[in-house]
């Protein structure tokens, strides 16, 4: 199988993710339109009718800015399977996959979900359709190039790899920074979504504190904390800049030059089409908004009234005071690299201490009493994959979690003390809705009957009042929920955002961004005043019985929890941004009954009605291809053009990919993998096949291995490699298997000439010619693997590896038969190849650990502990079906088919310090934009065991033998080997052209083996063990040592063309304490990741 291995190295970053959770359970059904199908299952019907509308509403406004419409019918694929916001566009299967819950996102303002994400999506679909280079059944090519070890075994045609580029060049080439910025923007009036305060916050932060990204940096994404989303967020002020100053349709035709086959660069496209450089557009982008921020802020004195107590990492939000006001409960992502990967910590006032409680919880939190607090996460994976968000209750006496609900949804609970309810929200094919429960959740039921589209984000409750601020359009607004006669209505709905309520001694604590900037504010039913006038924004303020109030602080570009020294009430005419610009195309000034605040464009709410005529039908899978690349590989020193193909049904219940290249030599290489994921589990098929044509010189060998010159064999080698596998993968929490069966078979053609030349009457020749096949290896392996990943995602994932381990192991059954000789057929005559079975079980484990260590709350170095174990069952089983531990798997300062490394049973243990030297860095090269580089330094030790080393020929010195008194053994002391009697140890040499080096059947007397001298390297190397005085006990003593290696790898991660990931891996070892090897060995990757 180590040939299918390269057939398929280079492609399997083609398929889609493989899908573990196939969700069989749902129910898909179709919703046709004139220009879209939407793909739902019952869950998200409602959702489903209303992205209907809203596509059909927006696809003209859409395709017309770009000129561009998709050649087939939209697909956008609606679903609820778990508690995760997201939209994504694939524009080359011009499909949208939309999570129907709504997204709560504290970097972006509060839109009507679906009619923000379906035109978001769409306009990427449509806005990278109109920059394809090529047909979307072409996304691309790839230069290829594989370069192998010169050390092999005979039996085998090349070394392993050493050196394996994939370098693609793709059929789309936009940065990130325009494609969501022109995504963001929609199209002129859109108003889906639009420049918020909260986006406006976070690039008045960057301008404020010097550090905007720079073009270069808005180019690529590959960031940590809000890095990613600043891309984002320059990009689409930087598109609103554009529109602005050039024209609407200058993004149609930016889009429309980067569509040139040979325009890859966004600053070339831009002065093509807009006559100016990029970089002076973003100059002057920036300028200009120095301008703006340094008027706009001028009324602004921030009195820093307020003590920050929490303040690493980016997201710090949700503070939350204990009863007695000696603990604030929080949410902080400061032991992680994303934004929304927060964990549960408590600050203790007393001694301003911060401790970590619990791991990968979500949401604002409430307290019971002092000692125990309610949050929510979410939960594993349920019996259909599905992860929920469900409350958690956590003892801090006790340190003891106990989970009150399962696969209820619910989120940001709130304790009623005087009820001894819990109230949390849950969400529902994208329609939020309040809960009421016990304290142990065991009776619970829903309250609010939204059937709408509105998301709830929190809630705070005074006695019978729940109070929570919502969305149904644009902004949020604040609401009540009486729970004596179940009244619903509005507190505040105003047209800016008013969100994050806290009823307190009969007065609403909030914050707005009535002023363009989000501060706390105080409604004590006669008027509303401001009592922080910040440059960032005041979010989620929370009041202890005492009065004290706790608030997550919005400044350089992170949130901080913070508690307020002094309320005092603040002039509103300073809070905020002054209000003499009108030239903003994002906030627009109105005057209302003398005060003065910002005006929101707004859009029409398109919802759909029950009793609206929407039909729709069952679904029934369709391909979304077919889709080629070309790709042109350099393979042992020739060139093999070929291609790639690959499709999948809509909703990724059936994929296939397959490959095939072919060269000068009429070497083939093809495959196809299937995948079926209609069911619970997923099957999959596999088709594997390569042909290599060799031509080879033999000179004729007679039975005394004496060389007879006048006698040559030209033969012509083709070799036919066949493989297949059928199996079955599934995934129980979290926890991976396969279950799989493969057939293998390896067959050999010769076309043989043979020519024997003579004297008579001069030089002549005889020709005889003779042809011939034969199987030289079969086989039957029924296979189960494991797979488990015990780290959570972060920053440099396979690059930096940080704490966490991974675990990986197999077990197969192998029916191995292997040629062994000719024998007569005596059914018909003739010769047929002789097979000797092998059969074994075959075990294998891989184990990785990372630690990291850090010091000044920096990750300075990652220490990696692997540990690798092979077994054979079978100790006698053929060399060809050893462990090899060398090259580029194994211990890397040998060859991969090192024969001292080679054997029935091996470990290896690697430990690697890796050093991050740059991270998040975009450096430009042409194309290429450099992100991250790293060094490492390794060691390594192992060993083979029980292994044999056959080899065509032992040397010896017959006058050195008979010095040392062992000639009579030597040449009259009848021997023994597989069943064959030999008069004696020389003729045993002699004539055996397979003998194995290491002697483990014991055949020779261990004295005659200090002057036996097997030429383990005659395959590939001029080294004479004769000469060199390396015996079969010396080869012995190096066999049974550890073999140990110090190497140095330096990894390079960076995009190129913008979005495509390359990982770039060069590495050199070399041996320590081996006498017999001491040269170093390098290694170069260059692929789309560095597993």
């Amino acid at each position: 199988m180590r040939f299918i291995f390269l057939i398929i190295f280079f492609c399997t970053h083609l398929f889609s993710q493989l899908e573990w959770y196939n969700h069989s359970e749902l129910d898909w059904k179709t919703i046709e339109t004139e220009h879209f199908i939407i793909c739902f299952h019952d869950e998200t019907e409602r959702s489903a009718r209303e992205t209907a509308l809203v596509a059909e509403e927006v696809y003209y406004e859409i395709t017309s800015l770009y000129n561009f419409r998709p050649s087939t019918k939209t697909r956008i694929i609606i679903k609820d399977v778990d508690d995760y916001s997201n939209g994504s566009a694939y524009f080359y299967d011009n499909k949208i996959i939309i999570w129907a819950k709504p997204l709560d996102y504290d970097l972006r303002g509060s839109h009507r979900w679906i009619q923000d994400v379906i035109t978001h999506e769409f306009t990427h679909i449509v806005q990278l359709g109109a920059s394809m280079k090529y047909s979307r059944n072409v996304p691309g090519m790839y230069f290829q190039m594989l370069s192998y070890e010169e050390e092999k075994r005979e039996d085998v045609l090349y070394g392993f790899p050493n050196k394996i580029v994939s370098y693609p060049i793709p059929g789309t080439s936009v940065p990130p920074w325009f494609a969501e910025g022109t995504a963001q923007y929609m199209f002129k009036d859109a108003h889906y979504d639009y420049w918020d305060s909260i986006r406006d916050m976070i690039l008045r932060d960057r301008l404020l504190n010097q550090n905007l990204l720079s073009l270069d940096e808005m180019n690529t994404f590959g960031k940590k904390g809000i890095g990613n989303e600043s891309a984002y967020n320059q990009g689409y002020s930087l598109t609103k800049f554009i529109v602005d100053k050039y024209g609407e349709k200058s993004l149609s035709d930016i889009s429309d030059n980067l569509s040139k086959p040979l325009v890859y660069s966004i600053n070339k496209a831009i002065y093509n089409t807009l006559g100016v450089s990029a970089y002076n557009i973003y100059n002057a982008w920036k300028d200009e908004l120095n301008n703006i921020y340094e008027i706009q802020l001028q009324n602004i004195d921030d009195k820093n009234n307020y003590n920050i107590i929490a303040d690493k990492g980016t997201t710090n939000i949700h503070p939350s005071w204990s009863p007695n006001g000696e603990k604030i409960a929080y949410l902080s992502n400061k032991e992680n690299d994303y934004f929304t990967q927060t964990d549960l910590f408590i600050y203790n006032v007393s001694d301003s201490t911060n401790k970590k409680i619990k791991s990968g919880v979500k949401t604002a939190t409430t307290w019971i009493n002092d000692s125990l607090i309610v949050y929510s996460k979410i939960s594993k994976p349920n019996s259909n994959g599905s992860k929920f968000f469900d409350l958690y209750s956590y003892n801090l006496s006790a340190k003891e979690e106990d989970r009150l609900t399962h696969g209820l949804r619910l989120y940001s609970p709130v304790y009623n003390e005087s009820k001894k309810k819990i109230y949390a929200i849950n969400t529902y094919d994208g329609t939020s809705n309040i809960f009421e429960g016990d304290i142990e959740f065991k009776e619970y039921k829903q309250l609010t009957n939204f059937n709408d589209g509105t998301q709830i984000f929190s809630l705070s409750i005074d006695d019978s009042l729940i109070v929570f601020d919502a969305v149904t359009n644009h902004g949020r607004k604040i609401h009540f929920f009486n729970l004596n006669d179940e009244s619903l209505g509005f507190i505040k709905n105003d047209s800016w955002d008013s969100r994050d309520p806290i009823n307190h001694n009969n007065k609403l604590y909030f914050v707005n961004d009535k002023h363009g900037i989000f501060n706390l504010a105080i409604d004590d039913g006669m008027d509303t005043h401001y009592i922080t006038n910040v440059k960032g924004g005041v979010f989620m303020p929370d009041i202890s019985n005492k009065g004290e109030i706790a608030f997550s602080l919005y400044e350089n570009g992170c949130y901080k929890i913070s508690i307020l020294d002094t309320s005092t009430i603040i002039d509103e005419s300073i809070v905020g941004y002054n209000n003499n610009l009108n030239f903003r195309s994002d906030f627009n000034e109105y005057q209302d009954e003398n005060v003065k605040h910002y005006y929101r464009p707004t859009s029409n709410q398109i919802t759909y009605f029950k009793n609206d005529t929407i039909t729709y039908k069952s679904y029934e899978p369709e391909m979304s291809g077919p889709f080629f690349l070309p790709r042109i590989t350099y393979d042992y020193n020739t060139i093999k053009p070929g291609l790639y193909f690959f499709d999948g049904d809509y909703i990724n219940k059936l994929q296939v990919l397959g490959g095939i290249s072919y060269n000068s030599d009429k070497d083939l290489d093809f495959f196809l993998l299937f995948d079926n994921n209609q069911y619970k589990t997923s099957y999959f098929f596999n088709f594997y096949w390569m042909s290599r044509n060799i031509k080879r010189s033999h000179p004729y060998i007679n039975a005394t291995g004496q060389v007879i010159p006048s006698i040559n064999y030209n033969v012509n080698y083709s070799y036919q490699l066949f493989s297949t596998d059928i199996g079955n993968r599934f995934i129980i929490k979290d926890h991976k298997f396969w279950l799989k069966y493969t057939y293998s078979k390896y067959r050999q053609f010769y076309d043989v000439k043979e020519i024997q030349e003579y004297e008579f009457n001069g030089t002549n020749s005889n020709v005889l010619y003779g042809k011939g096949a034969y199987d030289y290896y079969r086989g039957h392996i029924a296979t189960i693997e494991y797979e488990y990943e015990g780290r959570k995602p972060h920053y440099l994932y396979s690059m930096i590896p940080k704490s966490g381990f991974k675990i990986k192991t197999s077990l197969a059954f192998e029916q191995n038969s292997l040629f062994e000789e000719f024998k007569v057929n005596e059914d018909f005559g003739g010769f047929i190849e002789n097979l000797k079975n092998h059969n074994t079980w075959r075990y294998q484990l891989d184990i990785s650990n990372h630690w990291q260590l850090s010091l000044f709350e920096k990750n300075v170095a990652v220490f990696t502990n692997n540990f690798k174990y092979f077994h054979l069952s079978n100790d006698d089983a053929d060399d060809f079906l050893y462990f090899f531990g060398g090259g580029l798997p194994g211990n890397k300062a040998y060859t991969f088919y090192e024969p001292v490394l080679q054997g029935p049973k091996q470990f290896i243990i690697s430990n690697t310090v890796t050093l991050p030297i740059i991270t998040e860095k975009s450096i430009k090269i042409n194309h290429f934009y450099l992100n991250s580089l790293s060094v490492g330094f390794s060691h390594q030790i192992g060993k083979s065991f029980n292994g044999k080393i056959m080899v065509n020929n032992i040397g010896y010195d017959i006058n050195e033998i008979n010095d040392n008194g062992l000639l009579s053994y030597f040449q009259n002391i009848p021997i023994f080997d597989n069943g064959n009697e030999y008069n004696s140890v020389q003729e045993y040499l002699d004539l055996n052209n397979s003998i194995d080096a290491l002697d483990k059947n014991n055949i020779f007397i261990e004295n005659l083996e200090v002057y036996l001298y097997p030429d383990i390297y005659a395959e590939y190397d001029d080294n004479n063990f004769i000469e060199n005085g390396k015996s079969i006990k010396d080869l012995k003593e190096r066999y049974n040592a550890y073999k140990q290696s110090i190497g140095i790898e330096m990894k390079l991660l960076g995009f190129s063309f913008y979005s495509y990931p390359t990982a770039l891996t060069y590495e050199y070892y070399f041996p320590i304490s081996d006498s017999w090897n001491t040269l170093g060995r390098q290694y170069l990757r260059i692929l789309f990741d560095f597993n």
